[in-house]
């Protein structure tokens, strides 16, 4: 491979030899020294001028995307400069979750590689398609370029950073059944619209009536008044739905962790916050683990801003697989703020003791609750589940195939 070093080494040889030819008087010497020589001096030349002027820009179209969706890669080569550049070749390297389509054009590299030529201030643009395999963030860290002479006699090579993220957003691989479905509270079309109260658009107080919540009492006005006055907020058609991930499979949370499960746990909250935010709910998650270490179990409570819902699928997307503390009590903490306008979608595999006694106090207190469970589907669409070092079969067929 042409280096610098050697480069540096050939121009030596052919000054040597060059001055040796001469003093010896040798023809021939003086012409192979001289050959050496300058092919080593154009050499050099060539590759100080050959990357000068030369950019590269990647963009992600999207840069968010569903697990099995395809995500593109455009990559734009312009030449700033008069020389041509007739021999170009592009690389861009894939992470390992996301898998190229159609000829990758080499397999020694994890993407793609394309060959083309570049005229004197000109430019090319060239697309890549992959299919996102896993959720998650995944960096596309560099895009190589690789310009050589007609010879390919001096290749000269150049990583750029892109530093391109592309959001890969959970999907369920276990579909979600129909009687699931109708349980929820936003799976099926309501004969009448209901109306709600935003709470955050405060619309004024009256005076206290039996039943009204202790949470809705305004404590100043009614020290100022001395009698109870009730806070009014504006009304609305949206509610909030806050889904409740169960990353663990019964309590204690340390007995009861599988990746795949939980990983199905998510796809399925993925799902339904889709189905929530069609349906006009605003929507909130919480799980019994951590998006940054140190900062308690996630929470992001229903809002009405701008940016609300892709932050919420953005912590779908980022958030581990494997749970840090019981669900129950990262329940009973929100469901404080909760009121009777709010649903509560809790998705566990296998509730425990402390999680069910925690739905029934919700309900209790006039919060619609409905638990689901991915493990609830027919076996036959099942996948087989890791647990522990054994692959355990969830079609009764296959289970008997194995004994």
């Amino acid at each position: 491979m042409d280096t610098p070093d050697r480069r540096t080494i050939a121009l030596l040889v052919g000054a040597v030899l060059l001055v040796e030819g001469t003093v010896a008087s040798v023809g021939p010497l003086v012409l192979w020294a001289f050959a050496v020589f300058g092919m080593a001096g154009l050499a050099t030349m060539w590759a100080k001028v050959a990357l000068r002027g030369v950019e590269v820009e990647a963009k992600l179209e999207p840069a968010r995307a569903f697990v099995g969706e395809t995500v593109r890669i455009r990559v734009r080569v312009r030449n700033d400069k008069r020389l041509p550049l007739p021999f170009v070749r592009i690389g861009v390297w894939l992470p390992v979750d996301l898998r190229p389509v159609g000829d990758p054009g080499s397999a020694s590299i994890q993407g793609f590689r394309r060959r083309t030529s570049l005229r004197g201030f000109g430019e090319v643009t060239l697309d890549f398609e992959c299919v996102t395999l896993r959720r998650g963030e995944h960096r596309l860290n560099v895009v190589e370029l690789d310009v050589s002479d007609p010879f390919w006699l001096a290749p000269v090579h150049r990583e750029f950073d892109t530093e391109l993220d592309v959001l890969v957003m959970p999907e369920p691989r276990i579909p979600i059944p129909v009687p699931v479905r109708r349980r929820l509270p936003f799976g099926t079309p309501a004969p009448a619209m209901r109306m709600f109260e935003q709470p955050e658009r405060f619309a004024g107080v009256r005076p206290y009536q039996a039943g009204d919540p202790i949470n809705r009492i305004h404590w100043k006005l009614t020290g100022h008044s001395g009698d109870l006055q009730v806070k009014l907020y504006e009304p609305t058609r949206s509610a909030d739905a806050v889904l409740a991930m169960d990353l663990s499979m019964g309590e204690p949370f340390w007995h009861g962790i599988y990746p795949d499960v939980a990983e199905e746990t998510i796809g399925w909250t993925s799902f339904l916050a889709r189905l929530a935010v069609g349906a006009g709910w605003r929507i909130g998650i919480l799980a019994n683990t951590h998006l940054t270490r140190g900062r308690g179990a996630l929470r992001v409570l229903p809002r009405t801003a701008r940016e609300h819902e892709p932050a919420v699928f953005a912590a779908l997307a980022r958030m581990p697989n494997e749970p840090t503390s019981d669900l129950a009590p990262v329940l009973r903490e929100v469901g404080r703020r909760l009121g009777r306008s709010s649903s509560v979608v809790v998705v566990s595999p296998r509730p425990g003791e402390w999680l069910s006694h925690e739905i029934e106090v919700l309900r209790r207190r006039g919060v619609e609750v409905v638990q689901v469970s991915p493990l609830e589907v027919d076996a036959k669409y099942l996948p087989a589940f890791v647990i522990g070092d054994r692959r355990e079969p969830t079609d009764p067929d296959e289970a008997e195939e194995d004994r």
